[in-house]
């Protein structure tokens, strides 16, 4: 993804096209609220993608992720595979700080994220350093919520921006193994 002039044009027409907010996929299930370190303390399996409309671009991954719990801290480690042979790990750190908060950290994303829960949907925005398909670094901006669908399910929809501009969305559906 490279933001050259007509690049950005593409940017500013493109908040218009997809809008201030992300609503999540799907409803929250009321009767199982989302609490973290119970939903992610052990295995998931996650499939999804990347979508950008504006660049045309669908990057489908999928994504294997392991957790443990001290109490206090849940370590969540995601080893992502993308459709395109790309591979990664990611390590997110969430510290509880309160029985529905939590501080969170992973070495691509600047400073500590501060994570709530509200109904039972987890809210986090963060800014991340991303290497696009090219190899090319560009820090975008997430907005994730997360919801809980079913027993063994949990959606996760972001909105992502560059610069305060929506240029794509990730949604992910974990399911616990």
């Amino acid at each position: 993804m490279s933001f050259t002039r007509r690049n950005i044009g593409r940017l500013l027409l493109s908040a218009l096209v997809l809008g201030p907010a992300l609503k999540p996929a799907r409803a929250a299930d009321p009767s199982q609220p989302l609490v973290l370190e119970d939903f992610f303390t052990g295995r998931t399996h996650g499939e999804g993608a990347f979508v950008s409309d504006l660049f045309g671009i669908e990057r489908r991954l999928t994504v294997e992720t392991t957790g443990r719990f001290d109490g206090r801290t849940l370590i969540l480690t995601e080893k992502i595979a993308y459709a395109d042979g790309a591979r990664e790990t990611a390590v997110w750190r969430f510290d509880k700080t309160g029985p529905a908060t939590y501080d969170g950290q992973r070495t691509d994303v600047a400073g500590v994220v501060p994570i709530r829960v509200v109904d039972g949907t987890v809210r986090m925005a963060y800014v991340a350093a991303v290497r696009g398909a090219e190899g090319k670094v560009q820090k975008l901006r997430f907005s994730d919520v997360l919801v809980r669908t079913g027993p063994r399910t949990v959606v996760n929809t972001a909105r992502v921006t560059f610069l305060g501009i929506p240029v794509g969305r990730v949604e992910i559906t974990f399911t616990k193994l």
